[in-house]
């Protein structure tokens, strides 16, 4: 950059510190250090949606979101992290290193954001400009915020950036209705100053659409939380009709109100790596496979594959395609029972989850049959381009699918929710929902499609949390009560680091 911008690489908030607090953090900014130009801010802007592409963030995706919940079995020999976060010992310590550093990571997100907006907003660089970075700066801050309390339910709030050693400690939240209040607040205000603004050369950015998908989702979690007596939210004093008529106005705002997002009628369209600018995402992480580092690149799909014999091999889809694909870890397996509940015909179960792998001819190479490997598999994430371990397998945030369930579900069971359930089943190749449902049949039908639909996508743990249903559900964590179950304790490294939280 032509001036001499700090952009806090490294220690960005009161957890990012990999130090003792007495060491001095570097890459704090002063106050002469404004964007000059435009290409400054946008440089900014594109370093702020890097915090998203850390493998300690990617990777925690699915660890946060699949692996405590009853779809997803873990590879036995796996480290002590993953362990903790399969058999939900997690939930009562504060040192597991996957939480760590989720945490930490949406702190990186949220302390470039506020450093672009105040040195945007001080800026001369036009106000069409400025609107487009402040906007998307203030969705992906907000991004955070909502995956920060999802997991563990109260947080710190940063309302300004990490300017000296004093701003690294930031008071908790004073309870959940502030904090969804400050979320709100600022998206409803990005939406304002955003366009739907979606093409080929902007995979992996936020827009208008976006935000009103986020505002969908938050209005929803409150709603079923609140309704359901989740820890915290049974205190919220927000109104939970109310919540669930918000969630269907900003999902309805998606499905309604614009033309360049919407359901891809095919299926494994949405699963190819090169569409990642199809009509389905809404927000799917940048990664390609020629990137320089972990994190550039992603290897995605190796948490899933079998490992076989250690080589590539192929799929084999039920049109007879065959595609080459690189072998795994076998990291996340889908547990039997889950794959068993998926009906016959619905090409969610037949397509993208696999129990066999071939040769180039087609002939079986490695099976559960033969014993090959123990667990079916998820295809979500493949790369046929793959160059060794190096993939462009991209994280999917927030589909569309995702708002018209979210929608149907607040919606009801009225002739639009029926619509939007029975829009994504149609897609899978099922037959329509069974008509007539009362109010809860027809959510609890919605959230068994969210399920089948948006599995391994790192969405189920939220739909178990904000329904009260983990103790029920998850084998593993049978033994918590559904308050220990609903948040992940703040790290305790945050505790030690951030003296707001420790006195």
């Amino acid at each position: 950059m032509k001036n001499k911008i700090l952009l806090l690489v490294g220690i960005l908030t009161f957890g990012v510190m990999s130090c003792e607090l007495k060491e001095e953090p570097y890459g704090f900014y002063s106050d002469d250090n404004f964007y000059q130009t435009q290409e400054d801010a946008e440089s900014a802007l594109l370093y702020l949606y890097n915090s998203f592409t850390f493998i300690e963030y990617t990777r925690a995706l699915n660890s946060i979101g699949d692996l405590p919940t009853e779809t997803t079995d873990l590879k036995p020999d796996e480290g002590q992290d993953a362990q903790e976060m399969y058999d939900w010992r997690a939930a009562k310590i504060g040192t597991n290193l996957t939480l760590e550093n989720f945490f930490k990571y949406c702190y990186i997100a949220i302390n470039r954001a506020n450093v672009l907006i105040e040195q945007v907003e001080a800026g001369d660089l036009g106000e069409e400009f400025k609107n487009k970075v402040i906007g998307e700066a203030t969705v992906l801050k907000s991004w955070s915020y909502f995956h920060l309390v999802r997991v563990f339910g109260l947080v710190p709030v940063h309302e300004a950036s990490v300017r000296q050693l004093e701003d690294t400690g930031a008071p908790m939240a004073e309870s959940l209705d502030v904090l969804y209040d400050m979320i709100i607040t600022d998206l409803v205000k990005a939406e304002g100053m955003l366009e739907v603004n979606k093409s080929e050369a902007r995979v992996g950015r936020v827009d208008k659409v976006a935000a009103q998908s986020i505002l969908a989702k938050i209005y929803l979690t409150i709603a079923s939380s609140k309704e359901n007596d989740v820890k915290l939210y049974r205190d919220m004093s927000k109104d939970v009709a109310a919540m669930y008529d918000s969630a269907a106005f900003w999902a309805g705002k998606v499905l309604y109100e614009q033309d360049d997002y919407y359901l891809d009628p095919d299926l494994t369209n949405v699963y190819d790596v090169n569409q990642p600018h199809g009509p389905e995402h809404i927000f799917i992480l940048s990664h390609d496979r020629s990137g320089a580092n972990e994190g550039n690149y992603s290897k995605t799909p190796l948490m899933f594959m079998p490992w076989v014999d250690g080589s590539p091999y192929y799929l084999k889809y039920e049109d007879g395609r065959l595609v080459y694909t690189t072998h795994g870890w076998e990291v996340y397996r889908v547990t039997h029972d889950f794959y068993a509940s998926f009906e016959a015909d619905d090409q969610r179960g037949v397509d993208l989850i696999h129990d066999a792998v071939y040769d180039e001819n087609g002939d079986l190479v490695g099976s559960i049959a033969q014993g090959s490997f123990t667990h079916p598999f998820s295809v979500k994430y493949q790369d046929p381009e793959f160059e060794g371990d190096r993939t462009s397998a991209r994280p999917f945030l927030i589909r569309f699918a995702d708002i018209a369930l979210t929608y149907a579900e607040a919606e009801g069971p009225t002739t639009e929710g029926y619509e939007w359930v029975n829009a994504v089943r149609q897609r899978a190749g099922l037959d329509p929902l069974e008509s007539g449902l009362d109010e809860e049949a027809f959510r609890a039908a919605v959230l068994q499609e969210r399920n089948w639909e948006l599995c391994y996508e790192g969405q189920h743990l939220f739909d178990l949390r904000r329904t009260a249903s983990v103790t029920s559900t998850v084998p593993q964590a049978a033994g918590l009560t559904e308050d220990e179950a609903s948040f992940y304790p703040i790290p305790d490294r945050e505790v030690r680091l951030n003296q707001e939280l420790s006195n």
